[in-house]
């Protein structure tokens, strides 16, 4: 995870937490030695694995009671909540929605001096893999040119794995997202994991915050996706 353009090593790789996995054909039977222990707690645990010349894989697992898979879902779909536990977004727009579960956003973030601006456009498209076990998928697509002085993310590749038991819903997440450009690679790779955390923290707080109601999925669980 690189920044163009930046003289300094601040970076906000928040960006890649409103995403999702890395699970691309042939990477999915890593053995576990791949992913290396960062952080652990009652309801989160953060591993990483750094490839050669490739940016940085997170992975967060955990467990958390009184939460349904669609709340999760739901939550991420909010535009306007984005900013409560994603640092430095500015706004979150969707541009289409090709199928019931399946949606195209951008999103801008306003990073601090001497940083610049970035965005990314992505398309999510939600599975369901049985009665308790979802999938959200999200890619980056290039259809969209950046705004001249925007540096674009690209390419993302994120995961989200939902599965309902015992009351609780079981999370496997992965990311992998190249933000661009040039800075010390171990700082990015330390914020990147710091800020991984602070925002799955908030993002449960959120979720406990809002008791799953009735509403109906923003993304309606299918089981087609135009990419793997």
């Amino acid at each position: 995870m690189n920044l163009t353009g930046d003289k300094s090593g601040l970076a906000c790789l928040c960006v890649l937490l409103w995403l999702a996995a890395y699970a691309m054909p042939g990477h999915s039977k890593q053995t576990p030695e791949l992913w290396q222990p960062w952080y652990h707690s009652a309801l989160l645990s953060i591993t990483y694995h750094k490839p050669s010349e490739q940016p940085l894989k997170i992975r967060v697992t955990g467990r958390w009671p009184g939460i349904s898979a669609k709340s999760v879902i739901n939550l991420l779909s909010d535009t306007e909540s984005v900013p409560l536990w994603v640092k430095h977004v500015s706004t979150v727009a969707i541009l289409s929605r090709p199928a019931a579960n399946q949606t195209r956003v951008l999103t801008h973030f306003d990073l601090p001096w001497p940083l610049r601006k970035r965005d990314m456009v992505t398309h999510a498209c939600l599975l369901q893999l049985s009665e308790e076990s979802y999938i959200l998928k999200i890619r980056s697509v290039t259809e969209y040119p950046a705004e001249p002085g925007v540096i674009r993310i690209q390419p993302v590749m994120v995961q989200w794995l939902l599965t309902e038991q015992d009351n609780a819903v079981y999370i496997d997440y992965q990311i992998s997202a190249d933000i661009q450009g040039k800075a010390p690679q171990w700082f990015t790779d330390k914020v990147a994991l710091r800020n991984t955390r602070a925002s799955f923290n908030t993002l449960y707080a959120l979720l406990q915050a809002r008791p799953d109601s009735k509403e109906s999925w923003a993304l309606t669980p299918g089981n087609t996706c135009p990419f793997e």
